[in-house]
C-alpha cells in the first residue's frame, strides 16, 4: 500500500514494476473496500472521434475497484463537450 498511498485526496501511482499487476489491483481492491476510489482520466476532444476511447472507457467499467471514472476534456466546445457527454 505505502506505493500509492498519500496524505491528499489525489493519490499518484509510481513505482510501477512489472508483474506487479496482481499484487496492486489486489491491494487496490483491498483500499477500496474502506475509502471509494475514482480515475481521473485526461483526455482531449479528439480522442472521443476514433474507436480508443469509447473502448477504453468500456474496459475500465468493467474494473470491480473503480467506484467512478471522471473523464476531464480538453480543447472541446460547448457542443463538443455534450456530444462526448
Amino acid at each position: 500500500m505505502a506505493d500509492f498511498h498519500q496524505t491528499g485526496v489525489i493519490a499518484t501511482l509510481h513505482r510501477l514494476v512489472p508483474g506487479g499487476l496482481e499484487r496492486l489491483e489486489r491491494e487496490l481492491a483491498m483500499y477500496a473496500e474502506q475509502r471509494p476510489i475514482a480515475l481521473v482520466l485526461p483526455a482531449l476532444y479528439s480522442e472521443f472521434e476514433g474507436p480508443a476511447m469509447p473502448c477504453i472507457i468500456e474496459e475500465l467499467r468493467q474494473v470491480p475497484y473503480l467506484r467512478q471514472i471522471v473523464v476531464t476534456m480538453s480543447q472541446a466546445t460547448p457542443e463538443q463537450y455534450a456530444r462526448a457527454r
